[in-house]
């Protein structure tokens, strides 16, 4: 699993090993909860944004190696970023910040949601799964069950007490 920031400002070579871009955004069918492709900000300031789906991806590590680029579809990830996550009761959850990611069929298995900077660092972020979320103009519907929690917590706040002296 990998986060959508793995992808972000990621090199993007073609199959002649051409310089394309850099990874500027991901295309997502938010009901079917799968990224559709991404959209590249090209390495020449005379190319417009450009798209690779899916489809035409051959492989992902370091870098992102394609077959070709083609027409943008779908909804782009940073139109709903920082988007409000409410529940049925209207209680506002927090905002979306990032989404999780199968790195091999490029379904979204969650999101992850942050309530406030002091939350974040001593709380941790939330995770929610796609499918008890409907998208809506505003915000996000969560429809799930509140009582089961998944959560991401902060790593070492005490310091430096992991770090050895050399």
């Amino acid at each position: 699993m990998v986060k959508w920031r793995n992808f972000y400002l990621m090199k993007i070579y073609d199959s002649k090993n051409k310089y394309i871009g850099v990874v500027d955004d991901i295309s997502i069918d938010f009901y079917n909860g799968v990224v559709k492709g991404f959209t590249i900000s090209p390495a020449s300031i005379f190319k417009k944004h450009t798209y690779v789906s899916v489809d035409s991806i051959i492989s992902v590590d370091e870098i992102m190696k394609i077959k070709n680029t083609s027409r943008f579809e779908g909804l782009k990830f940073k139109e709903i970023k920082y988007m409000d996550i409410i529940n049925k009761e209207k209680k506002l959850l927090g905002v979306l910040e990032d989404l999780i990611i199968d790195e091999k069929t490029f379904e979204i298995k969650g999101m992850i949601i942050s309530s406030g900077i002091f939350d974040k660092m001593f709380k941790g972020k939330e995770v929610i799964t796609l499918k008890h979320c409907s998208l809506c103009d505003e915000y996000i519907l969560y429809n799930g069950n509140s009582t089961v929690k998944l959560k991401t917590l902060p790593h070492n706040l005490g310091g430096n007490k992991d770090v050895q002296k050399v």
